[in-house]
């Protein structure tokens, strides 16, 4: 066991808390970690566990390209992990590595004809810009499609495989560069900021000499900003969200589907206009629906629900929702013939592959019913009987599985539903191994636990327990509670660099992850559940699975610590203040302290309003006032610890700089690390383990 100090009730007189605050406030815990033998859930195994980041199964079917993470090497450039690309046969058998430069290789995908990968990467030093490049994948070098000026976000290959549609913000121009060097490097809000453009370019046949390639803009966008992207079938037309300026509250708020001819002379032609939230869009294989995944409304929170239009439809036709009063939020749009959109949905802790008629909002099949095997980053062979997705299991961090149809594609046909037609069964098996070295570790058991909050209303959430849990008195718990709010926890592997649920389990702590209302995962409803209500009954909801875990496991109510980051550090704010009676400690990472001056300083103040809250705080100043900790900063006790990038912009500093220069104030301990270079989540090796060493230091002094 690591070597306990003298634990300090957080109810301790106020003089004493003062003393001790300025002690650990003016400088760093003089501490180090327990031996190397003591853990086998150490930060550095955390932090260096493999995560499968995308994969993409080929037209035909028969190969698997996938991007996974590897750590940088000793004195390499700070920055996130490295991410290289492999292929693996779906029938079975070895991976092959694609690429193994020092760098970010993502995005793979794969061109019509089965011979071609395309991918974005950074190469060529710390300054590089992420560009397109293309490699044959059965051997030959990476060539570059695009610029060394321009830094590409996303690209989408055309049905023909003969060109691909990419998106980059405009690079500066000449008279731009000679202005800053100049010092004349002055922005105009909202004003000086260059659009989002599409482009596209063709590519040169597998086998053949690379091409000297000259992308050409899609000229029906204008200087307006695209997001998501599809091609038409025939290669005539794009299917993008569109909005008319590149900043990000916007793009969350203010996008509206459109077709954009690739002529030069097309005009665009408005799809929807602005409703609410939209993310992914395709352009079914027939060419004749459009399917996006959106909000219902501007105050949905999540991106859930599936909307389906011909094609054709006259101007102000209104989508069909496919998943209209539907308990789950769907994910991933995977796959859409000429019948049917395939599609991951969430349903509570649990993950489906379902398939939806797309005439039809009652047509739909479940084609994997959901289990302990949770699925994300889907994709689908073109003839819709081979799936491939990134899987996690309690036991076990993402994996490839592979899901077969049971029916061949004749018989599917035969059968009366062609290829549209969903499976019968799927039989699904794990194609890799991305992190034998887990193999043999302590995991605490795993289990999807569900309570009635005060109101009436069903909670549900993920404990684990310490491993080799025994029938003692009780155990100290530590909550750890997701951002968004729009997100939620599966029932399956949780632990990561940011919440390292199994090493806390390890120490001897259960490990709680509530889904609060306001969650996805269970419809549009349960999503606006927390709407007028800053950190109000959502918050509840967790204090009532904390009853209920006192009263249903051996949780000592006396021993809780929360923490989270985002939304999750907002919520540890929250603890650490307004309820501060209920919890021992805290560990708050960039998270929201003041309601008010956030609305001034982050990149989606209508965001947040309008989706979070369904209110401006301008307009509510009292119950923002009342939502904010920092207006709760009478009430703190609770130690507390806080983790903040320099360089967020989503929540920036000054909202942890409150928080701690306010619990300095009552007298609180506090101990507060700001982390250069990071934005909004840690990406840097070294950070990542010196915010876990800290975070199962911090809940050993104050819950043991």
């Amino acid at each position: 066991m690591p070597q306990r100090r003298p634990r300090l009730h957080p109810f301790a007189p106020a003089v004493f808390l003062g003393a001790l605050a300025t002690l650990v406030a003016s400088t760093a815990v003089a501490s180090t970690p327990p031996a190397a033998a003591e853990w086998k859930w150490t930060p550095e195994l955390v932090a260096d566990t493999t995560r499968l980041q995308e994969v993409q199964v080929s037209p035909d079917g028969r190969r698997v390209v996938y991007a996974a993470t590897r750590p940088r090497a000793e004195g390499a450039p700070f920055g996130g992990s490295w991410v290289n690309l492999w292929v693996v046969d779906t029938a079975g058998g070895a991976a092959r590595r694609l690429t193994s430069a020092d760098s970010e290789d993502k995005s793979p995908a794969w061109s019509s004809d089965n011979r071609t990968i395309a991918f974005l990467s950074a190469r060529g030093g710390e300054k590089a810009k992420t560009r397109l490049w293309v490699m044959p994948v059965d051997g030959g070098e990476a060539a570059p499609l695009t610029s060394e000026k321009i830094d590409v976000e996303s690209f989408a290959w055309s049905r023909d495989g003969r060109r691909i549609a990419y998106l980059s913000i405009d690079p500066k121009g000449d008279e731009r560069e000679k202005a800053e060097k100049a010092g004349r490097d002055w922005k105009v809000v909202d004003r000086d900021e260059r659009p989002r453009r599409l482009w596209i370019v063709d590519v040169a046949p597998a086998g053949a000499s690379p091409a000297s390639p000259s992308p050409r803009s899609v000229k029906a966008l204008g200087e307006r900003s695209a997001w998501q992207f599809a091609w038409a079938p025939d290669g005539k037309a794009l299917l993008a969200t569109v909005t008319d300026t590149p900043r990000t509250d916007d793009s969350y708020m203010k996008k509206q589907v459109e077709i954009l001819p690739i002529a030069d002379d097309g005009k665009p032609r408005i799809v929807a206009g602005v409703i609410g939230k939209v993310d992914e869009v395709l352009w079914s294989r027939d060419g004749r629906t459009l399917v996006w995944r959106g909000g219902v409304d501007k105050s949905d929170p999540t991106t859930g629900s599936i909307f389906a239009l011909e094609a054709g439809a006259p101007a102000g036709a209104k989508p069909v929702n496919l998943t209209a009063g539907r308990e789950e939020t769907v994910r991933d749009l995977l796959w859409a013939d000429g019948r049917a959109v395939v599609a991951l949905a969430v349903q509570g802790t649990k993950t489906s592959i379902v398939a939806h008629d797309l005439g039809d909002r009652a047509g739909r099949r479940t084609l994997i019913e959901g289990s302990r095997l949770v699925f994300d980053d889907g994709s689908a062979s073109d003839d819709g009987t081979r799936f491939v997705f990134g899987g996690s299991t309690p036991d076990s961090p993402e994996d490839i599985y592979l899901a077969t149809t049971t029916i061949e594609p004749k018989a599917r046909a035969k059968a009366g539903g062609g290829a549209a037609q969903p499976a019968a069964s799927f039989d699904t098996k794990r194609i890799s191994d991305l992190n034998p070295q887990l193999e043999g570790l302590p995991r605490g058991r795993q289990e999807v636990i569900r309570w009635k909050a005060s109101d009436g209303q069903e909670i549900e959430g993920i404990l684990i327990a310490p491993p080799g849990e025994t029938k003692r008195e009780s155990y100290p718990l530590v909550v750890i509670a997701h951002g968004g709010p729009e997100y939620e926890y599966h029932d399956g592997w949780v632990t990561r660099a940011s919440e390292p649920a199994q090493a806390i389990a390890e120490r001897g702590y259960y490990v709680f992850l509530p889904n609060y209302r306001g969650s996805a995962g269970r419809g549009v409803a349960f999503a606006k559940g927390d709407h007028d209500d800053l950190g109000g009954r959502e918050f509840l909801d967790v204090l009532d699975g904390i009853d209920w875990l006192v009263g249903n496991r051996r949780v000592d109510r006396n021993r809780v610590g929360m923490m989270g980051g985002s939304y999750g550090g907002y919520f540890t704010s929250l603890a650490v203040t307004r309820y501060s009676d209920r919890f021992a400690a805290g560990v708050a990472s960039y998270g929201i302290s003041n309601w008010m001056s956030f609305l001034g300083q982050s990149d989606i103040p209508r965001e947040n309003s309008e989706v979070h809250w369904n209110l401006w705080c301008y307009e509510h100043e009292e119950k923002c006032a009342d939502g904010s900790p920092v207006h709760h900063i009478d009430r703190a006790r609770t130690p507390t610890l806080i983790f903040q990038g320099e360089d967020d912009k989503r929540v920036p500093k000054p909202q942890s700089d409150e928080l701690y220069a306010a619990l300095k104030w009552k007298g609180v301990p506090a101990e507060y690390v700001v982390y250069p270079r990071e934005k909004h989540g840690f990406v840097e090796r070294e950070h990542q383990i010196e915010t876990m060493r800290r975070t199962l230091e911090w809940f050993d002094r104050y819950l043991k």
